[in-house]
């Protein structure tokens, strides 16, 4: 296994207007940031991804709502980077959630610079916590797995699958001990039910150019290189 491979970093930008959200941007590495903009504080709808890596919230125009949000972020993601510009209270905000707090009326430039800071933090902790079979990615700790660069949404059941055989990858996994993991307090699976997820399972990392949940016969599955 080694470092992931460079995955675009999902960005949270709360509060800010286009012309701000795209000035935020343009302080990010090219190609790095999947920024996701929501102009209103009231988030609606709410951001339909379960996991961020960075929160940015513009305070500039509403300290209360600026403040209220980054409260929820820091509810909703508890070991997100929070980065609030434009703060009247740089007490409140930090002691609301915020990691960081640039104060309300400081030069454009200064507070883009925090963000680019805010955000190589976020990408060291990416790094440090994703781990890549391949071009196959996981994050543990938040449970997300990307395939050839793009996230791929797993169920809890294929979740499971996929974790016994990442941490055991190149090792073939025996059918009881997948059974066992995947079905630990649900007792035995139906006869097919283990070759049903693992074709599920193949499917949504059939992307991979380097990975591929091979069958050993008599013994069970493992994840291994695929072959040229």
């Amino acid at each position: 296994m080694t470092s992931e491979p460079l995955i675009p970093l999902t960005v949270l930008v709360v509060g800010a207007s286009d012309e701000r959200c795209a000035e935020l941007l343009a302080a990010l590495p090219l190609g790095e940031a999947d920024v996701i903009c929501f102009p209103d504080f009231d988030m609606t709808p709410t951001p339909a991804r379960e996991f961020i890596d960075l929160c940015v919230v513009d305070a500039t125009s509403d300290q209360e709502h600026g403040l209220e949000v980054v409260r929820r972020a820091r509810r909703r993601w508890p070991t997100v980077g929070i980065c609030c510009i434009g703060s009247s209270n740089v007490v409140a905000t930090l002691a609301g959630g915020a990691d960081d707090a640039v104060p309300k009326g400081a030069p454009d430039v200064v507070a883009t610079a925090q963000v680019a800071a805010a955000f190589r933090r976020a990408r060291i902790m990416s790094a440090q916590l994703r781990i890549a079979f391949g071009d196959v990615v996981y994050d543990r700790e938040a449970r997300r797995v990307w395939c050839a660069g793009d996230e791929v949404a797993l169920t809890p059941r294929e979740l499971r699958l996929f974790d016994i055989l990442f941490l055991r990858a190149g090792a073939p996994v025996s059918i009881d001990t997948l059974q066992d993991y995947v079905w630990h307090d649900e007792g035995p699976p139906e006869s097919n039910a283990l070759a049903v997820y693992v074709s599920y399972l193949r499917r949504k990392l059939r992307g991979s150019r380097q990975a591929v949940v091979e069958t050993m016969r008599g013994i069970g599955y493992r994840l291994a290189p695929k072959s040229e």
